[in-house]
Formats: C-alpha cells, structure tokens, sequence
C-alpha cells in the first residue's frame, strides 16, 4: 500500500499519523470491539501471491487456484449463471481499507463496524473464502434478502451452504448468508 502511494506525487507519502492508526487497527484486540473470530493474518505486511490466484471473468474479483475456484466452478455449474462471485480474495490492504470505511460510515464505532465487517487481520477472505450473490440483486445481495433468493435456496438444496456466519454465530458479526465457507 505504501509503495503504491509513493508513486503518486500528487498524494505524497502516509503521514505518520495514518500509518500509527494503519498499524492500530491490526494490532487493536477486536474482543474489546465485540469481533470474537480469531486472526487469520499475524502480519499487517502479509501479501496474497499472484501466482496463486485467479481473475474471475466478468466479476472483478480474484480467487485462489485451488479448493476455492473450485467450489465456486462447481456453485456456477450446479446452481447456474445467475449465482455470480460477489467478492473473493481481500489482502491486508483491501481489507484494511473496507474495515476503515466501515468505521468511518459507523461514525467511528468500531463495535460497529466490527459487526458488519471482520477486522483487518480476521478475514477468511484472505485464505479462500469468498461471497456470492444473485446476478442483478446489487446491494441486497449483501443482506437478509439474499437468503430468500431461488440461488440461495438451490445452494442450501445442493447442501453447499455451511455458512461461517450464522444468524447466532460466535464471532459476534451479523448474519451473512452470502458467504460461502471455504477453509
């Protein structure tokens, strides 16, 4: 993140005062924000190597070559086209940036962004999971409505739904049917 910055002159470089709140955010203990998942990423500098990951077509998003891919192949064939990746890998710096703007958009509450949006460092989209959504939903497809979706519902038929985050799960985080457990 830091050395794409620098190649901005226009941006210059992080003033010491982000980089200190960059390095807060990873280090804080997300307990005492109510995000009780573990860490997944032990380092704020951990990057996701090209070589293993994958562009998907017409998604904009990345997943890892492998069980991922896989899975998400066989979703596409067994479910159909209108089962769509929604968002795949995110690396310390996306979700860095996702985690921030949460926080900005939760007033500064970082509980509250917490619940909606895995600290950095706690994502398993850093190791392989990913989101799924019905192609044309827009935004629903990151809330409740998903779940009454016929995509939805095929995935549970095909007993491809093992979602990480249930409606009474213990990390603290809201439901999220859209997510597809990989690791």
């Amino acid at each position: 993140m830091i050395s794409v910055v620098n190649r901005y002159s226009q941006r210059g470089p992080f003033p010491k005062e982000h980089l200190n709140l960059i390095e807060e955010l990873f280090e804080f203990n997300a307990k005492d924000y109510g995000f009780y998942g573990e860490k997944i990423v032990t380092r704020l500098t951990s990057t996701v190597p090209e070589r293993d990951i994958e562009k998907i077509p017409y998604t904009g998003h990345y997943l890892y070559k492998g069980d991922s891919k896989r899975l998400y192949n066989t979703l596409r064939r067994d479910v159909g086209e209108t089962i769509v990746l929604t968002s795949g890998i995110r690396g310390m710096v996306k979700q860095t940036h996702l985690f921030m703007a949460k926080a900005l958009q939760s007033e500064g509450n970082l509980s509250r962004a917490s619940r909606s949006l895995a600290p950095p460092g706690h994502s398993y989209h850093a190791i392989g999971d990913f989101d799924v959504g019905k192609v044309g939903y827009g935004k629903r497809n990151f809330t409740r409505d998903f779940a009454q979706t016929d995509e939805y519902k095929r995935l549970q038929d095909l007993g491809y739904v093992d979602i990480r985050y249930t409606s009474d799960n213990r990390f603290g985080v809201r439901y999220e049917p859209w997510h597809v457990k990989v690791v």
